[in-house]
């Protein structure tokens, strides 16, 4: 059900809607009613519906309301009745109304003539045939094709209005203010006021023209004979200044002693219109058989002022002579014809030309085009040539037709428009109309379109009939001083004349009768404070004020005196006001706001753009710099009355604009998350109320506006405790509170009150659902709990910390301010002082910007900022002040920079004493017993912005406090958790320690214990004596947990430092430290690390002790050597490797960080000297091999560091990296440590049946485990899966194909150890480069019998070649094994790298592919981000760059191997690193304590065989 629904959809501007206040001005409703409550009650007695009988009051009967509206109506604006209902106003209930005369004015006689009468104006009468001889038909039908269609579009959007509901006596101006709201309303009524205003002054200039020029040229007081040129102007000015003062006057006398005698006069107006315009029409048919004769003098194609002769001939025949005529005397200095003549008289001819051809004669032809002229320019004929010396001086200019302005196409538009204004007539007059919904809309178009054949006919008309000279003579100089437009007209032209004066002194009364009233209507809304003076008039209503203050304005056109002038002044103004108009029914039709019902159908929201279009477009092609004041004007009163005017509700549309526009700028913020460059703090501040619903902490609003000056976005939230129904009423005066402070201290945002049952649980709603949208706030703003130390108030301190917890959680900045009360406020100033900065922790550049922000504030201008860093003992202070300024320049902070060193001092024996007492504090709740609800109450942890001074109360006054938290009869099993914990203890054997923190020394840690906690503690351990005596207990140092001790001693001596560096400074910002992540301070044990990389180290680890031991240790009388010598060097080399590696890839702040992940990756440098060892086997001593291993792990480490950070490969498998790396780093160093005589073989260089089946039993640990090996560092998930797969497919392909072909390349047909032992496992390395990627199983399973293919015949031909050519005796055959497998490897990668495509991987290519991922700032990376959160930036490679990095990476570190294996080698060659002689290679007596008889062929059935399989 819905209730209590708007009334305001009908009936707007009602009666008393001008200047009562009323904010239900437009309700037509009862309950907006004067009557008493009594009369109500007698109204409706016995006639409500039970049911309903409390909402009568509010909720009337529908046939009430039926009955209101159908007996609505208006009253026109200004009149009697309207004032005495405002007068009367107050009077007894009694006093009996005078009675509402009825409006009766039909369509007819309230629009349509009205319109007719105001369009059709001076502009016709005196400028229209000028402009269509300046302009040309053809260019004069396009001005008033566009003036005409833009009052069209205008009328149509008008009468949307109009009709969409009850129509407001007002016209115009309450159309836009009742749709665009009283800002608009009231700039655009303003312009209008003034365009009619300027109007009036227009008309009245038209009027004086009519007077001296045509009518009573001898009434001139400047006399203008025998002047010329700029004289003749001025004078001509002055004549119009004075008779325009003296006529304004006059009008407005009239005006203002009675409108009666101006509308009786209307009709005889609008009657003088309607005859001038048919003696037109009836001349113009006329000219078709009779042309009247007005006859023009053309010297050479110069147009003569008609004045000062008779005759259009230079000399004349008579009496048989030629005697000369009044035109020589003239150009002449004598009347004989001997005399000096002006020289361009004496070459040129006279000529007559009729003025008016007619219809029929063809001059509309010379006439389409348009002719514009420079100021001073002649006046000249088309089509007759003239003689005429450029370079002689112009004379006797006074004798021609001159131009008397420079004529231009915008000008001509500026000019016309005021002739088709006036649309307005009929809307004004809505008060007065019988059905305005339907007269206004027939009225105004049917006028508009009369009005649009009249001028459109007229320019065709005009051009067609009228010579073009005569057309351009805008004062008709050229034909007799006659009015152009009355030589046209039948049967003479002075009906012209008569009849255009009268109809634009009427139209100047009608300006000066109708803009006061516009004004007072404004001055009545009260949305222009100053404005209000002129809303009074007389006792009938007459606005006084108002029309001294238009005639004033009047006046100013009247002073500017030329009706070219002012003409376009009133265009911008009735452009705008038509512009808005556009606007209000094109917003409210887009809009679609529920109560846009108009009854006029023809309308469209494009037709209204258009039409505003238009009018802004005419508005700058009529003049650009007047436009712009006009614009500049209005926005003036826009914000005036924004600042200072009277609120107003009338459901305007740019409120629905805005809410439009909010909720697409809401929409679009909900696309990504925004960029670092757009963040700001957006405030969330949450303040407490008292008991009467007052703000505790109004600083805290003073520090907003500090930190925001307006910008983005605050939210001021409380929380009231209670139920909604209850309690409702105390949240509204809780909003009204913050919003009267909000106000005080200029905060620009929103308030929010929520209603909880507490007040914890209120705060965290209001964190978690404050904002709307994607504009949410990202900081809260709250006050420190000032009164934590004391017990009965122990609540908020714990509200606090879930504060805490909570935005921490929420990813949510927090201010807390300690000390509000004592911050600066809005009107204070700091003309010195610091702020500082205590940068302890990197906190994403938070506080950086928070000084920055609050020294924009005048209250923090003049404080200079200063930065302290805080350097340990293993920094470099001096780097890191370097490195502060050089980032504060990049940051463009202007600071002093410090950095304060915190040197390992003794720990003092304080510290020690209060980190005991707080462990024992929590062994002796542990031992309580008590619930978890319990214990937890028992705990107070408290936080604070200086990360660590503690002090202890006296302990005698402990037993005394009392707990005052809960009420009687409150269980404490109700309570909600109230922890929290700063000081983490990592003993396992030991409970939390719950520790707090304070910012002064002589802050306390508070304990409070209840009745029943101490109770049971008493009962429970008696021994100890009573609570008091945990503190007496003697300090057990030795037992202390020294994690904490640390902990504690760090946040004493940074306490101090911090009060001693900045005790003088005016603000101190500082890190807070972040709660744990877990209310328990417990963390999941399959959390760790351990559990997810833990298998792979295992697995690892087994490859590279027993895998590679059994597999070296084939050699018949090495195998002591190769397994032991395995162990030993894997060891060192795991070693090494963790902290070479540490250095380039794990080190921070100094520290090599380790994990399993640094083992593993250890783990591989280990198995990259095994795989080198192997080159060397049996031919170098323990020591060779720890140098060896000593060098190649830093030459690994380098090269896979800058292979990895500068060129970004994909080698899941370490192909590149660590196989062809082992391979040709070992290579390098055999080539070194060539030796001839083992060239073709050695005795012991040999295999046997046992040592065989020891390396076999190597080769299995390295297959089956070889996809851990392959997986351990790929990306969890479907990555490490496919790696998992693709090494097992491989690795059962190579072992297939190594079966096949051992017995296929042996000429007996049978299998060899020595291929089994190594090359079933090629299809492990083949893969490795791909292993991750999407290469599908059968490339997989190829990848396998490729690269076991080149791996046999590798052992089989290239090892051989190898060995006898390049002095390169690869024992072990590595070169096959991870050479030649590693290259193919790196091709087959480099083909998945440039097939990998979005289509086939999906978003997660660019998770395997992390290099192709788009780089930071690309809007594909956003997207990207939303379908795979947490994926990281990278460097927008393609497909076939990322290809080229890895053919750069495989020849790197291809070179870097081979010369580090060689320079190894060299070292090897040392004569003192106990290398073995030719003779002693491959045997284990010169390094072990063998047995007896170890080098003895096995004996077999009594017979003696020797095993005559060869190495690998």
């Amino acid at each position: 059900m819905l209730n209590n629904m708007t009334d305001t959809e009908e009936g707007e501007g009602g009666p008393n809607s001008q200047g009562d206040g009323n904010p239900k001005e437009s309700s037509p409703f009862i309950n907006s009613s004067s009557a008493s409550d009594v009369e109500k009650s007698q109204q409706y007695d016995g006639k409500n519906m039970a049911l309903f009988e409390e909402e009568m009051d509010n909720s009337p009967m529908v046939s009430s309301i039926l009955s209101s509206l159908a007996n609505y109506s208006n009253l026109p604006q200004g009149s009697k009745e309207h004032e005495e209902a405002e007068n009367e106003e107050g009077a007894a209930p009694s006093k009996k109304k005078p009675a509402v005369k009825a409006p009766s004015l039909g369509t007819l006689m309230g629009v349509y003539l009205p319109c007719i009468q105001n369009i059709f104006g001076v502009i016709l009468f005196l400028r229209m045939t000028w402009m269509v001889g300046i302009g040309g038909v053809f260019g004069s039908f396009i001005i008033v094709f566009m003036c005409c269609s833009t009052t069209m579009l205008t009328a149509i959007s008008m009468s949307a209005i109009a009709t969409n509901g009850v129509v407001p006596a007002g016209g115009s101006y309450y159309m836009i203010s009742r749709s665009l709201g009283p800002e608009f309303g009231g700039a655009v009524g303003i312009c209008f006021y003034l365009g009619t205003t300027f109007a009036g002054a227009m008309y009245i200039l038209g009027a004086i023209e009519l007077l001296l020029i045509y009518i009573l040229p001898q009434a001139a007081i400047f006399k203008m004979e025998g002047l010329e040129g700029a004289d003749m102007e001025a004078a001509m000015l002055n004549n119009m200044r004075v008779y325009g003062t003296i006529v304004l006057s006059f009008m407005a006398t009239v005006v203002f002693v009675g409108v009666k005698y101006v509308n009786k006069l209307a009709l005889v107006f609008l009657a003088c219109v309607i005859l001038s315009i048919l003696a037109v029409y009836a001349g113009v048919i006329k000219t078709a058989f009779e042309p009247p004769v007005f006859p023009v003098c053309i010297l050479g194609n110069r147009t003569l002022i008609s004045k000062g002769f008779d005759v259009c001939a230079k000399v004349i025949e008579r009496d048989n002579g030629t005697v000369t005529t009044k035109l020589w005397k003239i150009f002449c200095d004598s009347e004989f014809l001997n005399a000096t003549c002006d020289e361009y008289f004496a070459n040129n001819n006279v000529s007559e030309i009729q003025g008016i051809p007619g219809v029929s004669s063809g001059i509309l032809a010379e006439n389409l085009f348009g002719y514009y002229l420079e100021k001073g320019d002649f006046l000249e004929k088309r089509g007759i040539s003239a003689m005429q010396d450029p370079d002689a001086p112009i004379t006797n200019s006074n004798r021609y037709v001159l131009a008397d302005i420079t004529s231009f196409f915008t000008l001509l538009v500026g000019i016309y428009f005021p002739s088709v204004t006036g649309i307005m007539a009929g809307s004004n007059r809505s008060g007065d109309l019988r059905d305005a919904q339907k007269s206004i809309p027939i009225g105004t178009i049917a006028a508009i379109t009369t009005t649009s054949i009249v001028y459109m006919s007229a320019v065709v008309l005009f051009g067609a009939c009228i010579e073009g000279v005569v057309l351009r003579d805008k004062f008709g100089e050229g034909v007799d001083g006659n009015l152009v437009i009355g030589t046209l007209a039948w049967p003479s032209p002075w009906v012209i004349v008569i009849g255009s004066f009268f109809s634009t002194c009427g139209a100047g009364l009608q300006s000066l009768t109708g803009a006061p009233r516009l004004l007072q209507a404004i001055s009545r809304d009260s949305v222009i404070p100053f404005l209000k003076v002129f809303g009074h008039g007389k006792a009938n209503g007459e606005p006084t004020w108002a029309l001294l203050l238009t005639a004033s304005i009047c006046e100013i056109g009247i002073i500017i005196a030329s009706l070219d002038a002012v003409a376009p002044i009133l265009s911008m103004f009735f452009l705008m006001c038509y512009m808005f108009v556009n606007l209000a029914c094109a917003l409210q039709t887009l809009l679609r706001t529920p109560n846009w019902r108009p009854r006029f159908k023809f309308y469209h929201w494009a037709l209204s753009f258009l039409g505003m279009s238009l009018c802004l477009s005419l508005m700058f092609i009529c003049s650009w710099y007047y436009a712009i004041v006009a614009m500049v004007i209005a926005t003036c009163i826009y914000k005036y009355i924004e600042f200072a005017g009277a609120e107003k509700e009338w459901g305007d549309g740019i409120r629905g604009i805005s809410l439009s526009a909010a909720r697409f700028a809401l929409m679009r913020l909900e696309e990504g998350p925004p960029h670092t460059k757009n963040w700001r703090p957006q405030i969330m501040v949450l303040v407490s109320m008292d008991s009467e619903q007052n703000v505790e902490q109004p600083r805290l609003l003073s520090l907003t506006n500090q930190l925001k000056a307006g910008k983005g976005l605050t939210i001021v939230g409380t929380s009231v405790v209670g139920t909604f129904l209850n309690n409702h009423a105390e949240a509204q005066k809780a909003d009204q509170s913050l919003r009267k402070l909000m106000e005080t201290e200029k905060v620009k945002g929103f308030s929010q009150v929520v209603i909880s049952s507490n007040l914890r649980d209120g705060t965290s709603h209001l964190i978690q659902v404050g904002g709307l949208g994607g504009l949410k706030h990202n900081t809260v703003l709250v006050s420190w709990p000032r009164t934590w130390k004391q017990a009965e108030d122990n609540l908020r301190f714990r509200n606090f910390i879930e504060v805490v917890r909570e935005t921490t959680a929420a990813s949510m900045a927090l201010l807390v301010p300690k000390n509000i009360a004592a911050y600066p406020s809005n009107g204070e100033r700091f003309t010195e002082g610091h702020i500082d900065v205590w940068w302890i922790v990197h906190d994403g550049g938070m506080l950086m910007l928070l000084p920055f922000l609050l020294r924009q504030h005048k209250v923090w201008r003049k404080c200079k900022m200063r930065i302290f860093t805080v350097a340990q003992m293993d920094d470099n202070s001096i780097q890191m002040k370097k490195d502060l300024i050089t980032f504060l320049y990049h940051l463009r902070i202007d600071a002093e920079v410090e950095v304060v060193e915190m040197h390992d001092s003794d720990i003092s024996a304080y510290t020690y004493e209060k980190t005991l007492v707080m462990e024992q504090r929590s062994q002796i709740l542990k031992q309580m017993h008590l619930t978890k609800n319990e214990m937890e109450r028992e705990i107070q942890s408290i936080t604070d912005s200086s990360r660590g001074s503690i002090r202890r109360k006296n302990p005698s006054n402990l037993q005394s406090q009392q707990s005052s938290e809960e009420p009687a009869g409150v269980s404490v099993e109700e309570k909600p958790e109230e922890e929290v914990q700063l000081i983490h203890n990592k003993n396992p054997t030991s409970p939390t320690t719950p520790a707090g923190s304070a910012a002064t020394p002589g802050s306390e840690v508070q304990m409070t214990w209840t009745d029943k906690a101490e109770t049971q503690a008493a009962a429970g351990h008696p021994e100890q004596g009573g609570v008091k005596d945990i503190f007496n207990m003697k300090p057990e140092w030795e037992s202390l947990n020294q994690s904490n001790v640390r902990r504690m001693h760090t946040a004493l001596r940074l306490n101090e430092v911090i009060m001693k560096k900045s005790k003088e400074a005016k603000l101190v910002l500082l890190n807070m430290p972040g709660p744990p992540k877990n209310r328990n301070n417990e963390t999941k044990p399959m959390d760790n690390a351990l559990y997810r990389d833990y298998p792979y180290f295992a697995d690892i680890q087994v490859m590279i002790f027993i895998g590679f031991g059994c597999l070296l240790a084939f050699f018949r009388l090495y195998g002591f050597s190769g397994m032991v010598f395995n162990f030993l060097t894997a060891t060192f080399a795991i070693q090494w490797a963790i902290l070479v590696q540490g250095y380039f890839q794990f080190s921070h702040a100094g520290k090599i960080h380790l994990g399993v992940i640094n083992l593993i990756n250890a783990e591989f440098a280990c198995a990259v000297v095994l795989i080198s060892f192997g080159a060397v086997l049996g031919k170098t001593s323990p020591v060779q091999l720890l140098v060896m291993a000593l060098l190649e792990v830093p030459v690994f480490s380098v090269n896979e560091w800058a292979v990895l950070k500068y060129l970004r490969i994909n080698d899941a498998g370490g192909s590149i990296l660590i196989h062809l790396f082992a391979c040709y780093f070992g290579l390098g160093a055999t080539f070194v440590l060539y030796r001839p005589r083992l060239n073709e073989g050695h005795a012991k260089e040999n295999t046997s049946y046992q040592s065989d089946i020891l390396s076999v039993m190597g080769t299995l640990f390295l297959w089956v485990f070889w996809p851990s090996f392959n997986s351990a560092l790929t990306l969890k998930g479907d990555d490490q899966h496919r790696a998992i797969l693709h090494t097992f497919i491989g690795l059962s392909s190579s072992t297939l194909t190594a079966f096949a072909l051992s017995a296929m390349l042996n000429k007996n047909g049978k299998i060899t150890m020595a291929d089994i032992q190594n090359v079933t496992l090629a299809g492990g390395v083949t893969v490795g480069a791909s292993v991750d990627m999407m290469i599908s199983p059968a490339a997989a399973y190829a990848l396998g019998v490729m690269g076991c293919t080149a791996c046999m015949l590798g052992y089989k031909y290239l090892s051989p070649f190898l060995a006898r050519h390049l002095r390169i005796q690869d024992q072990c055959g590595i070169h096959n094994l991870h050479g030649l497998t590693g290259l193919i490897s790196c091709a087959a990668g480099i083909c998945a790298i440039l097939t990998a495509t979005e289509e086939v991987y999906g978003p997660s290519m660019y998770e395997i592919f992390s290099h192709r991922a788009p780089m930071e700032g690309d809007p594909k990376l956003l997207e990207l981000q939303e379908l795979i959160p947490g994926l990281q930036p990278g460097l927008g490679r393609s497909a076939r760059e990322q290809a080229l990095y890895q053919v750069a990476a495989v020849f790197s570190t291809m070179g870097v191997a081979a010369l580090g294996g060689i320079l190894t080698g060299f070292v090897l060659k040392l004569p003192y690193l106990a290398s073995p002689s030719d003779d002693l290679c491959f045997d284990d007596e010169l390094f072990f304590n063998v047995p007896p008889h170890y080098d003895c062929p096995m004996a077999l059935n009594g017979q003696i065989k020797t095993d005559d399989s060869t190495a690998s």
